[in-house]
């Protein structure tokens, strides 16, 4: 027999009693009171689509934030100011003056000796509490950024395919003394650290749910092609953080390393020699991490491999999205194949980049704005190449959702890199060129005002904002 078959057929056995498990577990975990009461069914369906065969047309401006050196991540506190991160480290500040325009100042340096400026900072953000004096988080924001190889003692090490560390990455806590001063001032703490045996697929990805928890993208450890000992097995095993979404709770203390907490709902915290951290597994290189407050799911942008990238909807936690047992899955008997199908989530959406007809996808997110009815639950997708998709669900049992492209001829000619959602839950799209802009329709331009209200945030503090 195949020597390579043997250990994925029996991976596979072993995924799906580890999956099996998880979900008791998880179901159990629910059952204990209304904290952990299980989503309701989502209003919007969606199914594995492959490809795009329409164009909608929406009356929308893009409006210029503002235009820095390497924009990399961007959010948003519910008065409206921005805070966009820049791969060297900086962090600007975007607020609104009384004209209806914007203003843009430099709020903090972030890097320091440690800071491995080859890969630098890729992700931003803040805590759903950020702006609420009385609540925990307060004026807390998290990033995530690379560090040279031996900076400190890390918290986890790749299971397969380690050996010699390029670089760890770490995420970061920052705690602002007043959320509302136009520069930083506060401290900094280490939640996790993580070794690195390649320059890809590294931690990407960054975003809170309404109740204060915190999704962390983790890529499988590095560039390779699937195999016995690559990068590639840390996807399927449940003991290690690499190829998954981690769930955590970032002002909690009961982790390993003491610096985070570990949500009792997580599914796979009652499975034994599972890392309680994790959310999703069986991922490649996670891009990028939304949540939807309305359907209560993570939305996961991710490279998937074989010049496809796809977008992954986690529901529940526990889903296990293929990588890498689904490579060359056709050189397995039908029995092992009907196994993997029951194991494994399909994606929402599945694009083929060496058609040429999509590039790199840049982010995706499902859009809950007001200024464009029309895109309403819609799962929007950015390209690297300038192209926005949107996913149009089907009604629930019954009909097909559809892949369109929205028309976006007012941009010129952009490089998508990321993107993102206000806090109202407008888009965000950031450039290669360095611009960064907010979508917003037509007429609603030079305005300066919105009723709109935040996304995530509780209610605005009591103190006015005075830029």
């Amino acid at each position: 027999m195949n020597r390579w078959i043997l250990p994925i057929a029996a991976k596979v056995g072993l995924i799906g009693a580890s999956l099996g498990l998880g979900a008791l577990g998880y179901l159990f975990a629910h059952d204990l009171g209304p904290d952990f009461a299980a989503p309701s069914p989502p209003k919007e369906v969606f199914a594995p689509v492959s490809a795009f065969d329409a164009e909608v047309v929406i009356d929308a401006e893009p409006q210029l934030l503002a235009k820095v050196e390497s924009p990399v991540d961007a959010d948003g506190d519910a008065l409206g100011i921005y805070y966009l991160l820049e791969a060297d480290g900086d962090l600007v500040r975007v607020a609104s003056t009384a004209n209806g325009g914007s203003e843009a100042s430099r709020y903090a340096r972030l890097a320091d000796d440690r800071t491995d400026t080859a890969i630098g900072f890729s992700n931003l953000a803040l805590h759903p509490n950020f702006l609420m004096k009385s609540e925990p988080g307060y004026g807390c924001f998290y990033v995530i950024v690379s560090e040279i190889s031996g900076s400190a003692l890390v918290d986890f090490s790749p299971e397969f395919g380690g050996g010699q560390e390029h670089h760890q990455d770490v995420l970061y806590e920052y705690s602002v003394e007043d959320p509302l001063l136009a520069e930083f001032r506060g401290t900094r703490r280490e939640l996790m650290r993580l070794s690195q045996p390649g320059a890809d697929h590294n931690v990407r990805g960054l975003t809170f749910d309404p109740t204060g928890q915190l999704y962390v993208g983790v890529g499988d450890g590095a560039l390779a092609e699937a195999g016995n000992f690559s990068p590639s097995r840390n996807a399927s095993s449940l003991m290690n953080v690499y190829g998954k979404v981690l769930r955590i709770d970032p002002l909690g203390r009961n982790s390993a390393n003491g610096q985070y907490g570990i949500p009792e709902s997580n599914p796979f915290c009652l499975v034994s020699e599972a890392l309680p951290e994790l959310w999703v597994f069986g991922l490649r290189s996670p891009q990028s991490l939304s949540y939807d407050p309305i359907q209560r799911a993570l939305c996961i942008a991710e490279n998937a491999g074989n010049g496809r990238d796809e977008v992954n909807l986690s529901l529940y936690g526990g889903e296990h999205y293929g990588w890498d047992i689904n490579e060359n899955a056709e050189r397995l008997g039908r029995a092992a194949r009907a196994r993997i199908s029951e194991v494994v989530t399909d994606p929402a959406v599945s694009l083929d980049r060496l058609s040429r007809s999509v590039a790199r996808t840049s982010g995706s997110v499902i859009y809950r704005g007001e200024q464009f009815p029309s895109l309403a639950g819609n799962l929007l997708i950015a390209s690297h190449d300038g192209q926005l998709l949107a996913l149009r669900p089907g009604n629930a049992g019954t009909g097909e959702p559809r892949l369109v492209k929205v028309d976006l001829s007012r941009f010129g000619n952009p490089r998508f890199t990321s993107l993102r959602q206000g806090p109202r839950g407008e888009m965000i799209l950031l450039c290669e060129g360095g611009e960064v802009f907010e979508m917003r329709k037509n007429a609603a331009l030079g305005t300066g005002t919105t009723n709109q209200r935040a996304l995530f945030c509780k209610l605005a503090p009591s103190t006015p904002y005075r830029g």
